[in-house]
């Protein structure tokens, strides 16, 4: 299981996969893969908001991501 990390770590490793940030249009902020059209809604505010590890297995579900891809950083 994966440690919690901070937003912005996040979205830098994400990065390298295609998936990106994006904010408005709704209430919270998403992670959004536009090959897939898959999103996950992310509570934040602010990059530096920390990401718990509970997310961050939802997140490697949602998008197929490598299992140890947050163990990285």
């Amino acid at each position: 299981m994966p440690k919690a990390l901070e937003l912005r770590k996040v979205i830098k490793l994400l990065g390298k996969y295609g998936i990106v940030y994006v904010t408005g249009k709704g209430r919270h902020p998403k992670i959004f893969d536009p090959q897939t059209k898959r999103s996950y809604p992310v509570t934040a505010h602010g990059k530096k908001t920390m990401i718990l590890s509970y997310a961050l297995n939802d997140i490697i579900d949602k998008f197929d991501l490598p299992a140890d891809i947050f163990d990285k950083e």
